[in-house]
């Protein structure tokens, strides 16, 4: 940056006046008030401009306009103090003070700076462009003109009333110009996507620490701390210690003054030159605005997106992948919408994407969720079932924008209106079902009702998007009663083994019962058949019998002879003689034996 000649070696005429003017008294008050105003303006301006744009420039530079408050408010102290108690020699300690307290907080709040700059990650020092952007490289092109304005004011009242504190403290404005100036440039490059915020950061960071180690020095020199380190005691001890710290303070001394001779021959530029070109860099700069302005207007559309453009909030061009210019905001806006995405919504749990810490081995389904990538959304998980029992489930629905302008804009938040939807018609469903049918072999048609369902929800809405598909991750009974669910389905399969039992030992006797009856009635019906045909045919045998008797008498007597005489003879042996013996047949009780 820059460091102007200073002003500091004479003593201010107006603090060492005995009894200093009124009116030059109330002309110097008048201007601190006004020296301040214009500095919390300008503070509140550029921490405003860094909430904007999220930037650590912007709030490194804020920084320092509040040490430019501060030193302002250290000049109207020392003016009142001085005036008011100009009697009272310790009235004048209250400049020193002051200046005191504020140097160490500058120097904290410039460690803060530069710590972040250390500690931040890059994305912090990163410029994202756009409209806020193009407001806050606006915004600091006016506190660079006013900061210049007040610097020009603060060194005129200065040689004006002879205050060699005022001028110092337009010296001491003059850098925050510089800062800004350094924080314009880097805005600007930041707009063409060269980041120097980290660089200008950290510069501005040590601008302040300067500011704040020299109002230390100031301000021990108000104390005449030199003068005072000068005494040399009559003690050996306290005069070796004496001697050292001298000795110590005279090498600081001498490295100060060394750094700042070649600081101070520095000029960079005449403030004769801004002065003279004045108007010319107004209209520069304004332009410059403008052009940026409208290169706000320029955008891009990635191969999976739409780009829905709008001119004062009505929809003229839906917009294919590439590059595009659209009127810039207020009166014009593109969104981007990601048509060619499948998106998801989940009922029971949520997806954290950015989660970074160690997940578990497994996700089991008694997992409590409490750490890990997942986490369960209770009062969506739990539903009820058709035979009244609890049901923890999870439940994803893909889905694809086939609308792009009723899924932006028709809707405020489509996305969570379709989980609300969602959610909703998932403990429908599951209300059609038991619990076991969920459990077990239901899965496939919940999912398919609950996809049917669902597409037809979103066509009765309408929100623009098709449904591709609906999943069951999950369900099982809530954790909390799983010893509870245990023990029913334990009883549960007790009684339909029981009843197994019962039905096996039923479906076993009734069948066997039924045979057996069966076999009796078919075995009675067998017998009388037998019985009719056994006396039909012995009826027809007796018949045919008489018939053949009665047509061959003379055989049939022969037949019978001889039957008779077989029946007769049953049992016994018989002889049979020749022709010519007396009797030709005998009898024997004895059968003979007959060899085999």
């Amino acid at each position: 940056m820059v460091d102007v000649p200073e002003q500091s070696n004479g003593k201010d005429q107006s603090l060492n006046a005995d009894y200093p003017d009124s009116a030059r008294t109330r002309a110097l008050i008048k201007a601190s008030f006004v020296a301040i105003g214009v500095d919390v303006s300008l503070m509140l301006l550029k921490y405003l401009l860094s909430v904007l744009t999220g930037s650590a420039v912007l709030a490194a530079d804020a920084l320092h306009s509040g040490g430019d408050l501060a030193v302002s408010v250290t000049v109207l102290i020392s003016i009142v103090v001085n005036y008011g108690f100009r009697k009272n020699v310790w009235a004048k300690k209250a400049e020193g003070l002051v200046a005191l307290l504020i140097s160490v907080l500058l120097i904290f709040g410039s460690l803060s700076v530069l710590w972040g700059v250390v500690k931040n990650v890059p994305e912090r020092f990163t410029l994202t462009v756009g409209i806020p952007l193009v407001v806050a490289i606006l915004g600091i092109s006016i506190a660079c003109v006013v900061a210049f304005a007040m610097s020009r004011f603060k060194q005129g009242i200065g040689e004006k009333y002879s205050s060699i504190a005022f001028t110092a403290e337009g010296m001491h404005t003059r850098s925050d110009f510089f800062t800004s100036f350094g924080v314009w440039v880097t805005l600007l490059l930041g707009y063409f996507g060269i980041h120097i915020e980290r660089f200008m950061t950290l510069v501005i960071g040590l601008i302040v620490l300067r500011i704040g180690l020299k109002l230390l020095y100031k301000a021990l020199e108000f104390f005449h701390i030199p003068e005072a380190l000068t005494w040399t005691p009559t003690e050996p001890i306290l005069g070796g210690i004496s001697n050292r710290i001298k000795r110590y303070w005279q090498t600081l001394v001498s490295f100060y003054s060394k750094a700042r001779q070649p600081l101070r021959s520095i000029t960079f530029f005449r403030e004769e030159w801004i002065l003279d070109r004045r108007r010319s860099l107004l209209a520069v700069n304004v332009i410059l605005i403008i052009l940026l302005y409208f290169g706000t207007g320029f955008y891009s559309i990635l191969p999976y997106q739409t780009g829905v453009e709008l001119l004062f909030g009505k929809v003229i061009e839906k917009n294919s992948p590439g590059m595009h210019f659209h009127a810039p905001p207020p009166f014009g806006k593109v969104i981007r919408v990601d048509t060619g995405v499948t998106a998801r919504v989940e009922s029971g749990f949520r997806t954290n994407w950015d989660f970074l810490g160690q997940e578990p081995e497994a996700y089991l389904w008694e997992y409590m969720h409490a750490q890990g990538r997942y986490a369960k959304v209770f009062n969506e998980a739990i539903a009820m079932t058709g035979d009244e029992n609890l049901v923890d489930g999870n439940f994803i629905c893909y889905y694809r924008i086939a609308d792009p302008v009723q899924y932006a804009l028709n809707n405020e938040n489509t996305h969570e209106i379709l989980r609300s939807l969602f959610v909703h018609e998932t403990h429908t469903a599951v209300g059609h079902y038991h619990l076991d049918t969920l459990l077990t072999l239901g899965r496939e048609a919940v999912q398919e009702e609950l996809t049917l369902n669902m597409r037809t929800a979103v066509e009765e809405l309408p929100l623009g998007v098709d449904i591709l598909q609906v999943n069951m991750q999950e369900a099982h009974p809530p954790i909390e009663v799983v010893p509870q669910y245990r023990a029913v389905a334990s009883a549960r399969e007790e009684k339909n083994e029981i009843i197994h039992r019962a039905n096996a030992y039923t479906n076993d006797l009734l069948p066997r019962s039924r045979g057996r009856s069966q076999a009796k009635v078919l075995d009675s019906k067998a017998f009388s058949s037998e019985q009719s045909l056994v006396s039909a045919g012995r009826s027809e045998q007796f018949l045919l019998t008489q018939r053949n008797f009665s047509q061959y008498r003379s055989v049939q007597e022969e037949r019978m002879r001889w039957e008779t005489a077989e029946k007769a003879l049953e049992g016994r042996a018989i002889y049979i003689l020749p022709r010519d013996a007396k009797h030709r047949i005998y009898t024997s009780d004895m059968k003979p034996e007959v060899d085999e």
